[in-house]
């Protein structure tokens, strides 16, 4: 199968190193415009593409796949703000995407987890509410898309609140932690999830890569990550 890579960072590196464990023994590589020209040929046919990019990059990166009808798998985050606007004008074409602020299985647990926890705390508002998230200082964005995903999550569970607080720390070449904290006078209740290695990301999005080859359509991975 032939995949193509866009965005070759460091999370596009580990994406090559990893495929060949899930079939894949041909790659385009895609990390500029001048890449867009003189690759589009060979892009046209990957069978699935994998995107990692930036923020100001995705929407574009996007476009063009969707246009050559590849079906594709992005991470990129910082854009969640613009993202349900920009899918609304591709609903009715013949597209496969799928879309997640994180694709660690254990993550997407945690997401489940943290759903559960807020519905919990709901009915106990003595306690204080807060995010707290840290990344590698080569990261875009802050907060994390994962971090924006928890505060989404809580508040869709809660009667008594309407913001939590988010702390972001940018620190060496740490890949990613998550705490959520609820604080009361008394004690103090968290959950966390700590990543120790972008190779994590690497196998959800290429699982999820396989997964949507065989599923056209458009996806959250939080929707599909236990049937990759």
């Amino acid at each position: 199968m032939k995949l193509g890579i866009i965005g070759y960072g460091k999370m596009g590196r580990a994406i090559e190193r990893l495929a060949p464990q899930y079939g894949f023994t041909c790659f385009v590589f895609i990390d500029n415009e001048e890449n867009w020209l003189k690759k589009q040929t060979d892009i046209q046919k990957c069978d699935v593409a994998i995107e990692f990019s930036t923020p100001q990059t995705v929407q574009s990166n996007l476009c063009k796949c969707f246009e050559l009808q590849i079906p594709l798998v992005s991470g990129t985050t910082g854009w969640s703000e613009r993202k349900e606007e920009f899918l609304r004008k591709w609903q009715n074409k013949p597209i496969s995407f799928i879309y997640g602020s994180n694709f660690s299985i254990g993550a997407n647990l945690f997401f489940r987890l943290n759903e559960w926890l807020a519905k919990q705390m709901n009915r106990q508002p003595q306690y204080e509410t807060s995010i707290e998230e840290t990344h590698h200082i080569h990261k875009k964005d802050a907060p994390s898309g994962t971090a924006l995903t928890l505060e989404k999550t809580i508040l869709s569970q809660f009667t008594h609140q309407t913001n939590i607080p988010i702390i972001s720390h940018r620190e060496g070449e740490i890949v990613g932690e998550h705490l959520v904290n609820y604080e009361s006078t008394e004690d103090v209740i968290q959950l966390k999830h700590s990543a120790l290695s972008r190779d994590i990301f690497a196998h959800g999005a290429l699982k999820a890569a396989v997964w949507l080859m065989k599923n056209p359509g458009i996806y959250d991975f939080g929707e599909i990550f236990e049937k990759v």
